[in-house]
């Protein structure tokens, strides 16, 4: 009879100095409200040998990657210019964290924007009960969703080189560091702004996409960020064309600003901008009779690196 139980779990995470250094970064426990992990992602290699009867050829072993998908709770440090304890992932998504102190007209706060060069990478501890599932060099995409009446959410899919699997008591792990998130709701949350047009809305969901990818290549191992492909999609009040037509501005290809700010105090407000989104499609939606919109968006760069922003204040 096994012991091993699948509510047993751990996840720590931390920042590479380098690609794939041999010296363990500082590793901070995540606090999940999930975790996935697939010990042995990629493809074996086919011999392909032609024989006289039929079945299966040998295989040799291929290069393989551990993917861990993890969700988190999207809150804040609670300390305005300390970053949220999500931050160390999603700087191995491919985005840059910037530190802006207070100037006395504007509060502290930490900026995140995504990254074309560079990226950091991290290194993972997963437990799954007593076996300990090591990642190096691990990079990922992140997704982000906002509904009313939820917890916001983070989930991020992380791709990481192989170590050996071995046997490891669950550590003790100080989770202290993760506020409880605010719930999305009138009091806490603003109408989301679609085109300068603030309305009440349902759900907002962005998915970051960034083509992550192990290349193969010989004398090369590694987990790359080759591209992104930002996309979303919300559900709103229908405001109704006099006061915004989105059909016509869907129709045209325009593109305007999206943005959402969930907290009011002080170290606890999470502001997502993206300055130049196109809309695809708006459909109708039913809320208890209540007639809504849903459409897909696709944030777009207005100089470079600017797409999205979210800023921790």
């Amino acid at each position: 009879m096994s012991n091993q139980r699948t509510n047993r779990r751990v996840l720590r995470f931390g920042i590479e100095g380098s690609y794939n250094a041999d010296t363990v970064p500082d590793m901070a426990a995540i606090l999940p409200t999930s975790i996935d992990v697939t010990p042995l992602a990629g493809n074996d290699i086919d011999r392909s040998y032609i024989r006289p009867y039929y079945g299966n050829a040998p295989q040799a072993p291929g290069e393989k990657h551990v993917q861990v998908q993890v969700g988190v709770e999207l809150t804040t440090s609670a300390e305005p210019g300390t970053p949220p304890p999500w931050g160390a992932l999603l700087r191995a998504c491919g985005w840059a964290e910037t530190i802006v102190p207070e100037d006395g007209e504007t509060p502290a706060q930490v900026v995140y924007a995504p990254v074309s060069d560079n990226e950091d990478s991290g290194r993972f501890y997963c437990h799954v009960d007593k076996n300990l599932h090591e990642g190096r060099g691990a990079r990922g995409t992140p997704q982000f969703t906002l509904n009313a009446e939820s917890i916001p959410a983070l989930q991020v899919t992380l791709m990481a080189l192989i170590q050996p699997v071995t046997n490891v008591a669950l550590p003790e792990v100080d989770l202290t560091h993760w506020p409880k998130a605010l719930p999305i709701n009138t009091i806490n949350t603003k109408p989301l702004k679609v085109f300068g047009v603030a309305s009440p809305f349902q759900s907002f969901s962005l998915d970051m996409s960034a083509q992550t990818r192990q290349r193969t290549v010989v004398g090369a191992n590694d987990i790359a960020i080759t591209g992104r492909q930002p996309s979303g999609s919300l559900t709103i009040d229908d405001p109704g064309v006099a006061a915004v037509n989105y059909f016509e501005r869907s129709l045209n290809v325009e593109t305007g600003e999206i943005s959402l700010i969930h907290g009011t105090k002080a170290g606890s407000i999470i502001e997502i901008v993206m300055p130049s989104c196109s809309l695809a499609s708006p459909t109708y939606a039913d809320d208890d009779g209540v007639q809504m919109l849903s459409m897909n968006y696709r944030p777009e760069p207005v100089e470079g690196n600017d797409e999205v922003r979210i800023i921790c204040r």
